[in-house]
């Protein structure tokens, strides 16, 4: 707004407009006397959202300015909604009592973003909430994700224009906000990831530049700030950051201590499209965690267990050892039901440490966060005394050293902080000697005052007189006329009334002074008291950190061993011959949700047969089969057991997967563009130590196009890649590859027909298909009979012209020929030389001079030869 217009605003309008301009960008919630007011297009935007009426406030150029408002007390509910929807909120509160004549100082107490959330009422229990900060440069894009309430930081770099890998990254850590360059590319960048569905920042990367430049030498190490300073991408992502919580979330930035570098293949990678095609986290159907992995390993008894289970699940190990370690730890606790047992117990009583010792960090806890760590410390020494005696299990040793000393933290907050819930306070009576004075001053009044009534009545000997009270004179002697010749002199007048009289006396004044005072007193002193004591528990902050920590993996072991238990799961072992040998595998998630009894299938992936063609009809099992070998591997290098009789595992850097169809309308881009440019990432980054799973490749195009990319790319897997492979298809041409290429092995979905319908086995046996009865599905899936009754007359039709090469497009003899060529067959070869020879011997004949016996001759000979 110009100065011009500026001038034009009531003063109350210009700091509104004032305070706003330092928030372009988010909504205002602005204090006005008991009411937060948004004004302008924040008024708009809020008022069309929450559903509350929007009306006007004065004008602005002989235009009304829009208005609308909530009150103070229903603040946290309009604010849920709107950050739940999306918004940036900016809180402004009034800062001073009103004074006359002036305009009340205000400023910004609280600015709630999607990724910069403390509230537990706003934060999903079971995730984490990241702050995404993406940096571009043309050498490489830096990737930062922050996490606020446990001060982690990672980041990592990709080569620019690796799109997949960011995709990757970004699914690994689902950020709830995305911060990019407030520049031209940038802009370009933040519309590329709002189509993606992610809420998405301008943030500027240098206004900050030589105060960030500080803040890194105080809280990093001299190896942390030396790499940054080497690493451009990163350090202008970092900037961002910075630049970002200074202005919104200010206490995060001292609680930053530790930056972790880290690779995309330090931890096994599982591309967007594998992490959607196998449901981990989310499912496909709703988006939801319902009948996802994480919800079938969720067995955690606090939110920090589950959110750490859920990381493990986005990113499993790839280091043996510490996989071996977590193994270890799911079996000590299997084979002690009694060790189970107590650990629940005080799972149960610590509740979710680590967002509490987040929102203390951050200045954001309320008293009920420190009641919650007074009960968990409560906890630590006998938990501490139980894990101690398996010192000998190398990840408990190491979880139980976390476990400090805080006997001294524990009685402070015991001694301090009430829990008594039917009194208001803060602070526990017997804590501080003048809070305790004070409130004896308040709660005693009438007491009090009784007292001194009773004195002054027996001291005058007038039995009638009374104290009494009002908001205008405060406490007063009431005496009735007729008693007037008693009253002593040292009663000093107040009023008269019509029958009465009200006095008042030193020793009233000082009572009421002192309770009065009190009053006033008693929240500031209890506030100061409560301040102390916060400044004494971040001294903890550390320590606190590291136990929440510890405490968050011992509920996350705690749970995948009670999924283990509970579901018959076995240990996998582990092999460096890349073999993957599942018997009696079984869908972690369809086991639990079917009714039926689940079918377990095997799987023996090895150098004799490292990639299997798998035929069948849908609906017969197959996508389940290889959804189910995908997340075995997965949870193998998670460190838990797996549904399986037994598991001989190899440690996979890579599990890519090809499942199903879908487009992607918001870039313009088909069903089979995308299956195409899935398939070209799985070709272009697998490697011997992946897992690739594919379903129909080539489906999506013409039978003989994609006859031909199927073809190619599982040429292309077998002899260059040389990755563990399954490749499910309805061209059982593909089948027949295995005739030239020993490694190539051929299974189906076992199914029967009857003369009722097709019954599905679920059973993956060695051999090719009968077909894929698509017109057997249809009748199942209650197509209308018509439909169903004309198609098999078809079938029957396009079989008999099929058998005697009459299709009139002549395609069947093409398909027949292009089969042989894909077998490669050898006695194909064989005839086609015969036949040259046949050629050639009989272009050789002199036609003109041939004789009956000669041309009888020649018969012969060439039936005896050929």
């Amino acid at each position: 707004m110009s100065n011009e217009n500026k001038h034009k605003l009531t003063p109350l309008m210009q700091q509104f407009m004032e305070i706003k301009n330092q928030f372009p960008d988010a909504l205002l919630f602005f204090q006005v006397g008991d009411f937060y007011e948004l004004f302008f297009d924040d008024a708009k935007k809020a008022a069309s959202f929450l559903g509350i009426a929007l009306t006007k406030r004065g004008h602005v150029n002989g235009e009304p300015i829009p208005l609308c408002g909530v009150p103070l007390h229903a603040k946290d509910h309009y604010l849920n909604k709107l950050v739940k929807g999306g918004f940036k909120v900016a809180v402004c509160d009034q800062l001073e009592a009103p004074k006359p004549g002036s305009v009340v100082e205000r400023g910004i107490t609280q600015v709630m973003t999607p990724g910069t959330l403390t509230d537990t009422q706003l934060l999903d229990e079971k995730s984490a909430l990241y702050l995404f900060s993406f940096y571009p440069t043309d050498t490489g894009w830096g990737l930062l994700f922050g996490e606020l309430l446990t001060a982690q930081l990672f980041a990592t770099q990709i080569t620019a224009q690796e799109y997949k890998k960011l995709e990757s990254e970004l699914i690994r850590f689902f950020p709830d906000e995305i911060l990019v360059p407030n520049t031209k590319e940038g802009k370009s960048f933040g519309s590329y990831f709002k189509k993606q569905g992610y809420f998405t920042t301008l943030a500027d990367a240098d206004e900050r530049a030589f105060e960030m430049r500080d803040w890194i030498t105080k809280q990093f190490s001299e190896k942390t700030a030396n790499k940054l300073n080497k690493d451009a991408p990163i350090y202008g992502a970092l900037g961002q950051l910075y630049c970002y919580l200074h202005k919104t979330q200010q206490a995060a930035l001292e609680q930053f201590r530790n930056l972790h570098f880290y690779e995309s293949d330090d931890f096994l990678v599982l591309d967007a499209a594998t992490q959607r095609n196998l449901d981990l986290v989310r499912n496909s159907h709703d988006g939801s965690a319902k009948y996802t992995l994480f919800s079938i390993l969720d067995k955690a008894l606090t939110g920090m267990g589950s959110r750490m289970i859920k990381k493990w699940v986005l990113r499993p190990l790839v280091k043996h050892e510490a996989i071996i370690q977590r193994q270890e730890v799911i079996t000590c606790f299997i084979d002690d039901v009694s060790l189970m047992q107590q650990l629940q117990k005080f799972l149960m009583q610590i509740g979710d440490l680590e967002r509490v010792v987040g929102r203390i960090a951050l200045r954001r806890a309320p008293v009920n966060d420190y009641l919650m760590l007074k009960h968990a410390l409560a906890q630590i020494p006998s938990l501490f005394m139980l894990l101690n005696t398996y010192q000998q299990i190398p990840l408990l040793a190491t979880i139980a050293s976390c476990f400090t000393d805080f006997s001294a933290l524990e009685q402070l907050l015991n001694e301090a902080i009430n829990d008594d819930t039917s009194k208001s306070w803060i602070i526990k009576p017997g804590f501080d000697a003048k809070l305790d004075e004070l409130r004896e001053l308040v709660e005693d009044a009438n007491s009090k005052i009784v007292a001194l009534e009773r004195g002054e009545q027996a001291a005058t000997g007038i039995g009638s007189l009374k104290i009494r009270y009002n908001k205008i004179q405060g406490y007063y002697i009431e005496v009735t006329k007729p008693n007037l010749p008693q009253v002593p002199d040292f009663y000093i007048h107040q009023q008269t009334l019509v029958n009465r009289i009200r006095f008042t006396t030193p020793d009233l004044q000082n009572l009421q002074q002192k309770i009065f005072s009190a009053k006033n007193e008693i929240d500031a002193v209890e506030q100061e008291i409560f301040e102390r004591v916060k400044v004494h528990v971040v001294s903890y902050l550390g320590k606190l950190r590291r136990l929440a920590h510890a405490l968050a993996h011992i509920d996350a072991l705690f749970g995948l061993s009670s999924v283990a238990y509970e579901g018959g799961y076995s240990k996998p072992t582990f092999n460096t011959n890349r073999t993957i040998e599942i018997i009696g595998g079984r869908h972690p998630v369809i086991e639990q949700t079917t009714d039926a009894r689940f079918i377990p299938n095997d799987t023996h992936l090895n150098d004799e047969e490292s990639l299997w063609i798998i035929t069948g009809p849908n609906m017969g099992g197959k996508s389940t089969y290889l959804r189910q070998v995908g997340l075995i591997s997965i949870m193998t290098q998670i460190g838990s057991y797996v549904p399986a009789q037994q598991a001989d595992m190899p440690i996979l850097d890579r599990i890519f997967t090809r499942i199903g169809a879908g487009d992607n309308l918001a870039e313009g881009k088909s069903t089979f563009l995308v299956e195409m440019e899935e398939t070209a990432a799985i070709c272009r980054y697998a490697t011997q130590n992946s897992l690739v799973i594919l379903d129909e490749v080539g489906r999506g195009t013409s039978t003989f196009d994609g006859l031909a990319i199927a073809q190619a790319v599982v040429e292309h897997l077998y002899k260059k890649v040389r990755a563990r492979c399954l490749f499910a298809t309805h061209y059982h041409e593909l089948a027949l590859l295995g005739d030239t290429h020993k490694g190539i092995a051929s299974y189906y979905a076992a199914s029967k027909k009857t003369d009722i319908g097709i019954i599905f086995l679920y059973k993956i046996m060695r051999g090719i298909a009968d077909g894929s009865f698509g017109v057997e599905v249809a009748k199942l899936a209650e197509l209308p009979d018509e439909i169903v009754e004309r198609a098999q007359e078809l079938l029957k039709q396009l079989k008999i012209h099929e058998q005697h090469h009459q299709l009139q497009n002549d395609k069947t003899p093409i398909i027949q020929a292009y089969q042989t060529t894909v077998a490669d067959n050898k006695m194909l070869r064989q005839h086609i030389e015969l036949l040259e020879q046949q050629i050639q011997q009989l272009k050789a004949i002199d036609y003109d001079n041939l004789s009956p016996k000669k041309a009888f001759d020649l018969l012969w000979e060439l039936k005896e030869r050929y």
